[in-house]
């Protein structure tokens, strides 16, 4: 196994570090497949409460790596994004993401789907599907809009950009150090009464996710039909030779 993630033992506290600084961490499959790892490994030691999930260097992931994406993007979504999703979202345990500088498509995604969320002043949130022909994917139009509801209807639709402040509506709190604030409150709920927080999330899930799955097909079959189409093939061939991209709609 590579150093595309980084785990440090605190205890029943574990800090999961994405690395690929120099990539801004974007999710290429060898830092999914180590990632998807680490956490099926965190949630099957019992002397694990608590996981911390960050992001090296001056972002937490610009999501996707676009060069390491399948041919079929549904499988690649099925296959990959969605078990990672599934290991924090359905686990029992609680993970606390820890934001700084840029974030963008599914690492909004992967910061949605803790429990608590910390972000730094800077932060930028930045939503690029639309980009490349797609349409935002890893659970992102669900997560998004029932935490934070309509006001980010438009970044679903279209696209485009917020900042911390605006990111205050889904859940993030704003801070100096998310990842001094966030190891704070994950040893804060490892050493609290644990088992009423672990309950609490699972009402959680049953109010805002009890759908998730099935949304999860629904958009990976959407995903996997933009995958096909013209615009999407224009769109990595653009982002490739770094020029604007000559959209059909087709």
């Amino acid at each position: 196994m590579g150093n595309e993630i980084l785990v440090e033992d605190r205890g029943n506290v574990a800090i999961i570090t994405l690395n690929r600084p120099e990539k801004l961490n974007a999710m290429n499959i060898e830092l999914r497949n180590q990632l998807l790892k680490t956490l099926r490994d965190f949630n099957r030691d019992p002397k694990k409460r608590v996981a911390v999930i960050t992001g090296s260097g001056r972002a937490f992931s610009v999501g996707a790596d676009i060069t390491s994406i399948a041919e079929d993007l549904a499988e690649d979504l099925r296959n990959s994004f969605y078990p990672i999703l599934r290991e924090i979202r359905f686990s029992n345990k609680i993970f606390i993401s820890a934001v700084k500088g840029v974030v963008a498509g599914a690492g909004i995604s992967l910061a949605l789907a803790t429990d608590i969320r910390y972000a730094s002043k800077d932060s930028r949130f930045v939503m690029a599907f639309h980009n490349i022909g797609l349409a935002p994917d890893t659970g992102l139009a669900l997560m998004m809009l029932r935490l934070g509801g309509v006001k980010f209807e438009k970044y679903i639709l279209t696209g485009g950009e917020f900042n911390a402040e605006v990111a205050k509506d889904l859940g993030f709190e704003i801070v100096e150090d998310p990842l001094s604030e966030a190891i704070k409150k994950a040893e804060e709920i490892a050493n609290g009464p644990y088992k009423s927080y672990s309950a609490s999330k699972r009402l959680i899930n049953r109010v805002i996710y009890s759908d998730l799955e099935e949304f999860l097909d629904y958009e990976s079959a959407m995903q996997g039909a933009l995958g096909k189409t013209y615009d999407f093939k224009e769109g990595i061939k653009a982002f490739l030779e770094k020029r604007k991209p000559q959209f059909r709609g087709e």
